[in-house]
């Protein structure tokens, strides 16, 4: 396992086979087709090619292709977005995602072989450092060039309320960096299992190896996460029973509009009433205290008198209020926005969508490049400022702030720690996932909303205009809208209730210190970097 021959073929064999069963293994970490238990043992197999040494140019070979392909396989959604530009889409973006599990493995390679003969405060800064370098790579993701955070490490854990728990302590980014050190300790214990194989070989005619000399203290380093999930989701459980609750219950309008056909004039008519009748249906369960639509539902400005009277009519038949992804005229502009109406018109604030989509919503550089001739947006969004809570009341009476996320913001935690911030109770989310095709798109990007609750600690509706619709809840269980056990579907339903406390709850620790746990990676990573150096050859 620690074997020099670093340019033998089979070295060199086994170097693309163990990155080959990292991506794959990654790739199955992931929803709807993944497990989260695989995302444990998924880093694994590329830690151990790392100490076969293989020669840099095949690590480097090995290490790419197979990150690239593995972003292919989990972004190959993107092809039905504007086509063909989807298609170049797909393979520029998933290049530039490559890079991050690329330029990881290169640390990998030099730094995990380096722990053999080392001491063990060595030894657990370096597996320490690696995992940072991870989490900082996927900050860093998540920050430059306008940022795609899209699925970290972190989102694989969906489903699992241990590892979901503890994210209310070190964030998305955090849990991602807890889940590299688990599968670091875990090579470092089969490194160490063949040395002492090894070893008791060796020493045969003095007895077989002592099980105290197998002891790996890197493993044990990697389970503490694992213990402390258990003890947070053990707090966080009494810390939900106790608080006093109120049930709400939302109404979500799942339109599944064709994306291109939605903004076709000859079709507005058709689609105005399809929402109405939607609306309507759902309203009418008295047990729903607002209907929710999804990100910009019909292609009309809330300046539209017609638009505007015809949303305080059907506030008013249904005798519930409206929260509605539109267009807000801004300026010389208009934002992507949530409103909340109801039979006295447009509540104040509305909230603007604040982190816009490359491509999607404004076109870059447009000024300098002729790309408004290949990319179909005539107008860029114009972005919002701050993040605007939007006050509703139950049926019941009583009233609570709800903050709002559009498309993919719930992608960036930074928004939504801005709201927890802001004294929201509640998040909403809108989007349009009919972009994604009916395949794994919508199911990945789900899987943020619930890292979004988790961190927060604040339960989380969601309506799609086609795709993943539904509620979580701040431990991070999710409670989708089905039709036919599925969540594609056109129509209106009732949300499963989430219990709001009556009384504000403290904020969580990610909350109110942010990102701390990648600044702790950082540091370890220096750390490391400083001793691989001193270390040499």
């Amino acid at each position: 396992m620690t074997g020099t021959a670093a340019s033998s073929p089979a070295s060199g064999r086994l170097a693309w086979l163990g990155a080959t069963l990292t991506a794959l293994l990654l790739f199955f970490s992931f929803g709807p087709v993944g497990h989260p238990f695989w995302a444990f043992v998924a880093l694994v197999p590329a830690a151990l090619a790392t100490t076969l040494r293989p020669d840099w140019r095949t690590w480097r070979r090995a290490s790419f292709v197979t990150s690239w392909l593995l972003w292919i396989a989990l972004l190959v959604w993107l092809r039905h977005v504007y086509p063909p530009l989807g298609w170049l889409g797909l393979v520029l973006l998933t290049a530039y995602c490559a890079l991050y599990p690329f330029v990881w493995l290169l640390l990998a390679r030099w730094i995990f072989p380096a722990c053999a003969g080392a001491s063990l405060p060595a030894r657990l800064l370096a597996i320490g450092g690696l995992a940072g370098a991870w989490g900082l790579l996927e900050w860093t993701r998540g920050e430059i060039l306008t940022g795609f955070g899209w699925l970290p490490l972190a989102a694989s854990q969906t489903g699992n309320p241990v590892m979901l728990s503890l994210c209310a302590w070190v964030g998305p980014t955090g849990l991602s960096l807890c889940l590299v050190l688990f599968n670091l300790g875990l090579a470092r214990w089969i490194v160490r299992l063949v040395e002492s194989y090894q070893e008791a070989s060796a020493l045969r005619p003095a007895g077989p190896m002592g099980w105290f000399r197998r002891l790996t203290p890197e493993l044990y380093l990697g389970l503490v996460p694992v213990a402390l999930g258990f003890f947070a989701l053990i707090v966080a459980n009494g810390t939900q029973r106790r608080a006093e609750k109120i049930s709400l219950v939302a109404g979500v309008v799942q339109t599944d509009f064709d994306p291109n056909v939605k903004w076709d004039a000859s079709r507005l008519q058709e689609h105005l009433a399809l929402v109405e009748g939607m609306t309507a249906v759902v309203a009418a369960n008295k047990a729903v205290d607002f209907v929710l639509w999804p990100e910009a539902a019909l292609p009309l400005s809330l300046e539209s008198e017609a638009y505007l009277m015809r949303l305080k009519s059907l506030a008013l038949a249904t005798d519930t209020p409206l929260v509605i992804g539109a267009l807000d005229r801004r300026g010389t502009g208009y934002g992507n926005a949530v409103a909340v109406i109801t039979a006295e018109g447009v509540q104040k604030p509305v909230y603007a969508k604040r982190h816009l989509v490359p491509f999607g919503e404004y076109v870059p550089f447009a000024d300098f490049l002729p790309l408004r001739k290949v990319v179909p947006i005539s107008e860029d969004c114009i972005a919002g400022t701050g993040p605007s809570l939007l006050p509703l009341t139950t049926r019941r009476g009583h009233t609570f702030m709800a903050g709002a996320l559009i498309c993919y913001e719930d992608v960036f935690p930074a928004l939504a720690r801005q709201h927890a911030q802001a004294g929201a109770d509640v998040l909403l989310v809108v989007t349009n996932d009919a972009w994604y095709g009916r395949e794994a798109g919508a199911y990945q990007h789900a899987a943020h909303s619930v890292l979004m609750a988790a961190a927060t600690g604040l339960p989380v509706i969601r309506c799609g205009n086609a795709g993943w619709s539904g509620t979580i809840d701040p431990l991070g269980r999710a409670f989708p809208v089905l039709e036919a056990g599925s969540i594609y579907f056109r129509g209106a339903r009732p949300t499963a209730p989430i219990r709001l406390s009556r009384t504000r709850q403290p904020d969580t620790f990610w909350v109110r210190h942010g990102d701390w746990a990648v600044g702790l990676g950082g540091l370890l990573f220096a750390l490391t970097y400083v001793w691989r150096r001193r270390r040499g050859a």
